[in-house]
């Protein structure tokens, strides 16, 4: 029971834009992009604001994006695919 009300006070694990892109398999600058457009919410952190993003809101957008893979969120035209 103790070890229960020491892992709610523990604080958030918070991810880098490079971790994130990881977990997606994607290049860094498609994590920024989506971070501006409004898809991942971000943290400023420090001096330099440096982008943040924690864990729990990176694990519901892949919850989210299971059901929903709407292509205009990804910035690519995969109906459009020619060959």
């Amino acid at each position: 029971m103790e070890a229960e009300s020491r892992k709610d006070t523990l604080p958030q694990k918070m991810l880098t834009v490079k971790e994130v892109a990881s977990i997606f398999n994607i290049h860094p600058n498609t994590v920024r992009r989506w971070e501006k457009k409004g898809l991942l919410k971000s943290y400023a952190i420090g001096l330099r604001h440096s982008l943040r993003f924690r864990q729990e809101d990176i694990l519901d957008f892949l919850d989210k994006s299971k059901n929903e893979f709407p292509a205009q969120h990804f910035g690519d035209k995969r109906d459009e695919i020619r060959y």
